[in-house]
């Protein structure tokens, strides 16, 4: 009896798992079919060669956004963009610019990510030369001025540097850049 007992137990708790299983894999199905007819059923807006820039108090450009496509789709609070451009200005000039192939918009602006074949530009200064980042993904925070990411990287700062690591985290009001791991650095001594 007691064997009998044990094994209807069993088969009820496999059984269990199983409706519990199936019916984890419905949900996960329909997740997927409501997120695909959301974007199905049309953007609410896009702009063609969009230019869209951010001013400071005193009327400076802060940073322009700009792109070869932007299409937003309000009921998933998502923008995507294509070819996105992010210059950053400092002091009426640019000082820096993002490209990638693709990107999106998140948070209301709050976060600009940039996707695929990035590259961070920064401008020669009197004090620094010319310094570019290549990555596959940033995420960029207009706002509070913050640039991070966690796929690989590699930086060339001109004329003989050259570094590569994974993951980086730029701070411009603190002033601090952070590689996160696997930091490698190649420099060549200029021969005069």
């Amino acid at each position: 009896m007691e064997n009998k007992l044990s094994s209807i137990l069993v088969i009820l708790l496999i059984s269990l798992i199983a409706l519990t299983t199936y019916w984890l894999k419905l949900e996960v199905i329909k997740e997927l079919y409501s997120e695909k007819s959301l974007l199905a059923s049309g953007p609410d807006f896009y702009l063609n060669e969009f230019s869209t820039k951010q001013t400071t108090e005193t009327g400076n450009i802060k940073f322009i956004l700009s792109g070869k496509k932007m299409t937003n789709y309000e009921h998933i609070n998502k923008t995507y963009l294509k070819n996105p451009k992010f210059t950053k200005y400092e002091g009426g000039n640019p000082y820096s610019w993002i490209t990638g192939n693709n990107g999106e918009i998140t948070n209301l602006g709050d976060e600009i990510i940039v996707r695929k074949n990035v590259t961070l530009t920064r401008l020669a200064t009197t004090k620094k030369k010319t310094m570019k980042l290549f990555t596959d993904s940033l995420n960029i925070f207009p706002n509070t001025e913050l640039v991070n990411t966690r796929s690989p990287i590699k930086i060339i700062q001109e004329p003989n540097i050259e570094i590569n690591g994974v993951g980086m985290e730029y701070d411009k009001k603190e002033n601090t850049f952070k590689l996160l791991s696997n930091v490698k650095v190649h420099y060549e001594k200029i021969i005069k």
